[in-house]
């Protein structure tokens, strides 16, 4: 493509229009400096796309508009038009000419580009630009700075040059198009990515949730046919039994109550015949103590008399002589020995009397100690039956409640199979009662899970359950797990506000071993007092954490909530607690009972030892009393004789008046002895009623043991009704909202009770088993499939375009590379044959950095002219580097040759030898380059084919005008004109 005709208007110093216009061959633009001639230089680079203002030699492209002068006015606009010759040129452009003008107006900042006069685009210009060769940094345009660039550049720097000699500007102009596109797409698909991630997240869950909420729907609906009809039944027949029982119980209840009446009233009746037989075996003592001195009185009138009769009648005889005086001696000394023996056993008597009163007081209070125990036994006894009811009762409602998922119950059975099974999560935990609905409402299924040592445990246990048929169950090694927490300043903020209790893990007891497993379950999770304060302090969490209250209400993360009145849950953690609390009940009791029968046993043994000391003492104090009276008796008596020795007196001694004492003495003697035998006989008659009033307590006390048994089963049996019909009308209440009418009406069980609530509770535990469910997951699942169906699909379509972008890349690599290789070699022999013509011998190369890599790889010169050994360019002379780098430039033209080639003074810095080599061989290459150069050296003005001159007649105004070569030195060196 051949340049044939330049016009310029407004462009710089153009103020006038100007035209210049080519035949071939090399043409010269000459000038003095200052005459405007390298402004066709900027002018063709301006038309043919350069974006720079500083390149042109201005501050900005509006300083590129005629700026006017003395005597000229400033131009409105810039306008430059290049005309080629397209015939035979193997480019896009359908036309024998191409016209490329570009046009500027002033205050518009606008360029405006036209193709053959139609406006286009500059991407259009840039493409015909880069297409035939021609363009802003082509080798086309060289100018001095090129020349200088190309011996003292890097060797990167330098690779450009040969870039536009293998014309890979277009193909590394479509790379770097295809890189942007590649970059715009990449960040496209990396902005799909994580919506499809994000999605794909979603879609695995609310599949698998969908999939559940299908299966749950249809067992839901199984089990409510099943399960309301079930409960109707129930309800009935319990509500028959509780009232059968109720009835039976307040019959028992009275029966008890006249059971009770009846023992009190005989221990009241026990207690009042003792305490009348303690009053007769006193009196009978007594009696018998009176009876015992009597008879000894009697016994010794008896022997008195006779030794008194047989003294009289020895006196009488004159046998016996009497010695008055010392018989009143021995007299005194017997009665003071006596006095002193009754004084002596009066004290035993009254140590006697004082141990026989502590002991029956001692008696009294063991026999009020045996009583009170006996009361306390049976009272525990009574809340042994009582805990025993309530604990079988809540025994009864765990088996019922419990409802372990089948692979958990599966392990549970064969946990010895594992070493590193530690036990259920609601096994391992503590909790309090006040925080059991929230615990378990933040556990809910988890509390099933099964918790291991690590995860090959779990592995073997799931192949356990695979192999066995076992079921489904989730396992929690504690080695895998990891701590969850709510952020510091989240939680510090949140714990100032009211109604804030605590984070759930803090609320639960555990082993210090199971710590990460608390945290893991509960340590991101809030509990508060109310819905208000978790609404609250939810906000405050920015909806990051779970909140859940006292009552089981909860704010999940993403602020879903949660709540109202339900049913009365499995509260398997609570009855757990429960349980335990009457079972540590229950030997407390036993020990009360064992203890209290151990000290009544004492006791008993102790009151058979006190009755018999008892008897030992009363024994001895009538022996006591009865010596006394025998003393006493014998006083008197040696008294008497005392007195009769004293008075002499026949009378005082005479058996007649001791006769009469004894006769006395014997009706006194009969009169006691009459009162014994009543005595006697109202022991004996109050002995018969003890033992008949003991008897008769011993059989009610068995009647009424035997009937608290009853009772006790009974109240089992009633209170069991009374829960069960509880929690049937309430389950059918709540969860149903059904009557036990509307149920019979609309629900019929047809199948046995037993069966329906096995069945009952096997879709229970598959519904168990399926876990939390997700009811809304069906619609959800439909909008996020429709979502990332449609993102997929533009994925698809983005991956593809990325695809055929990379191709095509790896594509233009190839292009380039082969490209590059082809002229690299190319002007490397045509370098090596240039240098020599133009240094006269000596020898050059020039190669690839790396020939590895020659996508990226610098470029390097090697040269050495005659008679130099010069390895650096940098060291060379301004004019050996001037023409090493116009010997590279001229193989490159052999090489690659151009349409047109302008040179603006490349040859400055050479000698007017080397001057002389440059024009000529500048003729050598117009066969192949249509050469317009801008020179103000004489050596090469005359061996150009035409030269146009330029000037400045009008000062700021630049014309041109033909020259002819003998006048081309002369008017370079005239000075400008006014």
């Amino acid at each position: 493509m051949k340049l044939i005709k330049i016009e310029a208007h407004g462009f710089k110093s153009f103020a006038e229009p100007i035209v210049l216009r080519f035949d071939g061959g090399v043409a010269g633009i000459i000038g003095p400096n200052g005459s405007g001639k390298s402004n066709i230089n900027d002018a063709i680079k301006w038309v043919l796309g350069e974006q720079s203002s500083k390149e042109m030699r201005g501050d900005t492209m509006q300083d590129l508009i005629f700026a006017g002068s003395k005597t000229v006015k400033p131009m409105d606009f810039a306008k430059v038009t290049l005309t080629f010759d397209n015939k035979g040129a193997d480019n896009s452009i359908d036309s024998d000419t191409v016209e490329i003008t570009r046009m500027i107006e002033r205050g518009k900042g606008m360029n405006s580009y036209f193709l053959n006069g139609q406006p286009c685009r500059y991407k259009d210009i840039k493409s015909i630009a880069m297409e035939t060769g021609i363009g802003k940094s082509s080798l086309a345009i060289i100018s001095q700075g090129t020349v200088s660039d190309i011996a003292e550049s890097s060797d990167d720097d330098r690779r450009g040059i040969f870039e536009e000699a293998a014309g890979v500007s277009k193909f590394k102009f479509k790379k770097t198009e295809s890189l942007r596109l590649l970059e715009s797409t990449s960040n496209s698909l990396k902005q799909l990515e994580p919506t499809i991630n994000e999605l794909e997240k979603q879609l695995v869950p609310l599949r698998k949730q969908a999939e559940k909420a299908l299966i749950y729907r249809d067992k839901a609906k199984a089990l409510k046919e099943v399960e309301v009809a079930f409960l109707a039944h129930e309800i009935r027949k319990y509500e028959k039994l509780y009232d059968e029982l109720s009835e039976e119980l307040n019959g028992v209840e009275e029966t008890k109550n006249n059971y009770e009446t009846q023992i009190g009233k005989i221990k009241t009746q026990i207690n009042e015949k003792n305490l009348e037989k303690r009053t007769v075996d006193n009196e009978i003592a007594s009696l018998r103590g009176k009876l015992g001195s009597i008879k000894e009185k009697l016994d010794a009138i008896t022997v008195t008399l006779a030794r008194e009769n047989e003294r009289l009648n020895l006196i009488a005889s004159g046998e016996l002589a009497v010695n008055d005086e010392e018989k009143t001696r021995a007299y005194a000394l017997k009665v003071l020995e006596l006095e002193q023996n009754i004084s002596y056993t009066k004290q035993s008597l009254e140590i006697i009397n004082n141990t026989v009163a502590q002991e029956q007081n001692l008696l009294s209070e063991t026999s009020s100690k045996v009583n009170k125990l006996r009361f306390e036994v049976q009272a525990a006894i009574n809340k042994r039956t009582e805990v025993n009811t309530n604990l079988q009762i809540l025994l009864e409602t765990k088996n019922k409640r419990t409802n372990l998922f089948k692979g958990t119950k599966t392990i549970l059975e064969n946990k010895s199979h594992f070493r590193g099974f530690k036990g259920l999560v609601r096994d391992l935990i503590h909790v309090q009662p006040d925080y059991i609905r929230a615990i378990e409402t933040i556990l809910s299924n988890a509390s099933q899970h099964i918790v291991v040592d690590i995860p090959n445990t779990a592995v073997k246990a799931v192949e356990f359950l695979k192999k066995n048929n076992g079921g489904r169950a989730t396992f929690i090694p504690l080695t895998s797990i990891k701590e969850k927490f709510v952020r510091d300043d989240y939680l510090l903020v949140a714990s100032n506000h009211v109604g804030f209790i605590g984070i759930a893990s803090d609320l639960v007891e555990f082993d210090p071993q199971y710590e990460v497993l608390a945290k893991f379950l509960l340590g991101n999770v809030v509990v508060v007092d109310n819905i208000d304060a978790a609404n609250q302090i939810s906000n405050i969490l920015e909806r990051k954490y779970m909140v859940v209250t006292l009552d089981g209400d909860v704010i999940r993360v993403g602020g879903v909530i949660v709540g109202g009145t339900a049913q009365d849950t499995d509260n398997i953690i609570g009855l757990d607690d429960k349980i335990k609390k009457l079972q540590d009940v229950i030997p407390g009791l036993n020990s009360i009972i064992q203890n209290n029968e151990a000290l009544i046993t004492k006791y008993e043994t102790e009151i058979s030892r006190i009755n018999t000391s008892l008897q030992e003492h009363i024994y001895e104090q009538r022996i006591t009393g009865s010596q006394i009276s025998r003393t006493e008796q014998e006083l008197i008596e040696y008294k008497s004789k005392a007195d009769i020795n004293n008075q002499n007196s026949e009378n005082q001694g005479s058996p007649s008046s001791m006769n009469a004492r004894r006769n006395e003495l014997f009706n006194d003697y009969k009169i006691l002895k009459n009162e014994l035998t009543i005595k006697s006989q109202i022991k004996e008659a109050l002995d018969a009623e003890l033992y008949h009033l003991n008897e008769t307590w011993q059989q009610t006390q068995t009647n009424l043991n035997e009937l608290n048994n009853s009772f006790t089963n009974k109240i089992g049996l009633h209170k069991t009704a009374e829960n069960k019909l509880a929690n049937y009308r309430e389950r059918l209440s709540s969860h149903y909202n059904f009557t036990v009418e509307y149920a019979e009406q609309n629900f019929k069980l047809n199948m046995p009770p037993e069966k329906a609530s096995e069945y009952v509770a096997e879709l229970r535990e598959q519904i168990n088993e399926l876990g939390n469910v997700n009811h809304e997951s069906i619609e959800q699942l439909e909008l996020v499939e429709t979502r990332y169906d449609r993102y997929v699909a533009d994925r698809d379509e983005l991956q593809e375009a990325y695809n055929l972008l990379m191709q095509g890349i790896a594509e233009l690599d190839k292009i380039i590379i082969t490209r590059m290789t082809n002229v690299v070699n190319d002007v490397n022999d045509q370098f090596s044959n240039v240098f020599r013509s133009m240094f006269g011998g000596g020898s050059a190369e020039v190669k690839f950095v790396d020939p590895n890599n020659v996508l990226e790889s610098g470029i390097t010169i090697y040269a050495q002219p005659p008679g130099k050994s010069v390895k650096n360019l940098r060291l060379f002379s301004g004019g050996e580097k001037a023409l090493i780098a116009i010997s590279l430039l001229f193989a490159i033209l052999r090489a690659r040759p151009l349409p047109l080639c302008i040179l603006d003074e490349v040859e400055a810095a050479l000698d007017e030898a080397n001057v002389i080599r440059y024009a000529e061989y500048l003729q050598e290459l117009k066969k192949q380059t249509q050469f317009l150069v801008i020179t103000h050296r004489t050596g090469t003005m005359t061996r150009l084919d035409a030269l146009f001159g330029a000037t400045m007649q009008t000062r700021g105004v630049t014309s041109f005008f033909s020259v002819q070569h003998k006048d081309a030195e002369k008017y370079i060196q005239e000075p400008e004109t006014n």
